[in-house]
């Protein structure tokens, strides 16, 4: 099951701003994590204090003007946040009433180890798990998230529980050098977990300092990322040995990605966006809310556009009502 959108996507006026009308909600429950990546886009910054009630009154407001069609839950590591299941609770409740198609829960997983927390996870509001793991080979893939990951026969058995639960289950996959940049290390990545999800995706590393970031991760990053005519190359050179299923979507309009059978298993392979930049003063195709209850179209917690799109909503509408009478 690919959640990418399956159809092309349109932005609408909202005041001043052009919306996509598959909106992504990110909810950034929190900072810490039980991993260590390098390339972490949470390492580079310290968020402000976590602020749940200003997060909460917030969340809703964000629901009220906005159509959201899916929420992601991000971190950090989200299940290790103290308030997850509160969290999690609140948002059940304040989307009762609401059209959302999605609630992605992103997580290494570890913790889902724990079968009474899995539990909990699979009885809550989420939909869908996206499993973040970079290499089919244990000790390679502990040693890039610096941590104790899960095991494939680990994942299997939580993928048994997800599917009992009639929900989805995802593995997220970093490319860049020396992890899976070959097409013959893509074919063994997904020859290993084969079964052991719904779908594999493959989404190549993007260096940090597009976020305004000047530190270790920065040039951790610079140093490994793949060039989008390399990612082109290999995924074209992938896509040709394989039963392609769809390629004429992208992500928010800007993002193309492909999805295959490889073997019976769903494999999706999104490319880096077509365009280098677009103007998040005008145009929104994600929005983040930040622990400290700070909502953002872009990767920066200090920054809330909540008011002033507020604002420039009842304008835009007084302006409508003035042009009627």
């Amino acid at each position: 099951m690919a959640l990418e959108m399956k159809h092309e996507v349109k932005y609408k006026k909202m005041g001043k701003y052009l919306v996509s009308d598959t909106l992504f909600l990110d909810l950034i429950f929190n900072n810490s994590c039980n991993c260590n990546c390098p390339f972490c886009i949470a390492n580079t910054k310290t968020f402000a204090r976590e602020n749940y009630e200003l997060w909460k009154i917030n969340l809703q407001k964000t629901l009220e003007i906005f159509d959201v069609r899916d929420i992601i839950i991000l971190g950090g590591e989200a299940t290790v946040d103290p308030l997850f299941f509160d969290k999690l609770d609140y948002l059940k409740k304040v989307i009762k009433d609401k059209k959302i198609d999605n609630v992605i829960l992103t997580t290494n997983g570890i913790l889902l180890k724990n079968k009474n927390f899995l539990n909990k996870v699979l009885d809550s509001v989420i939909t869908t798990i996206n499993l973040s793991y970079m290499n089919y080979n244990h000790d390679k893939n502990n040693n890039i998230m610096q941590g104790k990951t899960l095991t494939k026969e680990q994942i299997k058995e939580i993928y048994k529980q997800v599917k009992d639960k009639n929900k989805t289950m995802r593995i997220n996959v970093n490319v860049f050098k020396d992890n899976c940049d070959s097409v013959d290390e893509l074919t063994k990545f997904v020859d290993y977990f084969n079964g052991c999800v719904d779908t594999i995706k493959f989404s190549p590393l993007m260096p940090t300092d597009m976020f305004d970031t000047k530190d270790e991760v920065t040039k951790y990053t610079n140093q490994v990322c793949l060039t989008k005519e390399e990612i082109k190359e290999l995924y074209d050179e992938f896509v040709n040995k394989h039963e392609l299923i769809n390629s004429n979507d992208s992500v928010f309009g800007l993002i193309p990605y492909k999805e295959l059978k490889v073997n019976n298993q769903s494999v999706i392979l999104k490319y880096l966006q077509v365009e280098d930049t677009y103007d998040l003063d005008k145009v929104i195709p994600t929005l983040k809310l930040y622990s400290n209850g700070n909502l953002s179209n872009e990767w920066d917690y200090k920054k809330n556009i909540l008011n002033s799109i507020k604002e420039d909503m009842i304008t835009y509408k007084n302006k409508k009502v003035e042009k009627k009478i």
